[in-house]
């Protein structure tokens, strides 16, 4: 956080506030009087991350950067070279989807991160994102991706089995099929496969492959019917065990920020901030506005 004194005195004191609390003075010309080449020839630790400094002495206050940058790490982005590029590359933020991989693998990647802002001189922060209790979770028994190919016939089911039976996917939620017509489009991980439901079996849908693509392990779905998402209410809390769970663990490693998925209404909120106040105070772990479901 940044604060600058009144633009018509030519000194100001100019205070940075890192994440940890510290405060450091420097003083310089006000921002609307400092020109790239007086940026230049200050001397000192502004107290920003090296990519702000960079701007800074580059472009000059006002041709810093405003936006920030929240980027979802994920298998594919997740090794120290390519968190230092994304970092590097402007990342303010670093996204972490609870719905998918381990405690283990998330654990990882925030271990990494604080490696980077450490010895590289960033300042990314972490962000936990809950899965939420309405996200209907199906799970197809691979630990891998899987390729649903167009034609073929899958069994959407909330019956608890262990190990792998073909094209057969697993849902978290018993009656993820109420409502689901003949004709309706399950969706997975927002297009990256879509289906056909062509029969209604108890609670389980049989559905043919319309659109193939990637089918990744816990993916999300939602079921669309005449171009339009199906709204369906469940009852159930914003917040599942699971959710809780995750919240405990993103509090024990210190994350920056929790989002929340799929929120049904402020309650969800005002009850995580009253959770997060009960823990220990050395670390402000702060709630962030809610992710709302758009697809």
């Amino acid at each position: 956080m940044v604060f600058l004194g009144p633009k018509n005195v030519t000194e100001v004191d100019f205070y940075t506030v890192g994440r940890l609390g510290k405060k450091g003075r420097v003083g310089v010309r006000a921002a609307l009087q400092v020109g790239l080449e007086d940026v230049k020839k200050l001397e000192g630790n502004f107290g920003f991350d090296v990519v702000s400094e960079g701007e800074l002495k580059e472009k000059g206050f006002l041709g810093m950067r405003k936006t920030k940058l929240v980027c979802t790490i994920g298998p594919a982005c997740c090794s120290v070279e390519d968190l230092e590029k994304l970092a590097a590359g402007g990342m303010n933020v670093a996204r972490l989807n609870m719905c998918h991989n381990t405690r283990e693998w998330h654990l990882d990647v925030i271990n990494k991160i604080k490696r980077l802002n450490e010895e590289k001189g960033f300042c990314v922060s972490v962000m936990i994102d809950t899965e939420g209790s309405q996200i209907h979770v199906v799970d197809h028994g691979v630990p891998s991706t899987v390729k649903a190919e167009e034609g073929s016939v899958w069994l959407f089911t909330a019956e608890q089995f262990d190990g792998l039976r073909p094209f057969t996917v697993q849902a978290n939620y018993e009656g993820f099929s109420e409502s689901i017509e003949v004709g309706d489009i399950p969706v997975i991980d927002g297009g990256m496969a879509s289906f056909e439901v062509i029969e209604k079996v108890g609670n389980a849908l049989c559905c043919k492959c319309a659109d193939p693509g990637l089918f990744l392990p816990r993916a999300k779905f939602s079921f669309w019917r005449d171009g339009k998402l199906v709204e369906r209410n469940y009852g159930l809390s914003t917040l599942s065990p699971k959710d809780w769970a995750d919240i405990d663990f993103g509090i024990s490693e210190g994350v920056d920020f929790i989002s929340l998925s799929f929120v049904n209404n402020a309650d969800s909120i005002s009850e995580l901030k009253n959770y997060l106040s009960t823990k220990s105070s050395s670390y402000p772990t702060q709630p962030c506005l809610p992710v709302h479901q758009t697809r």
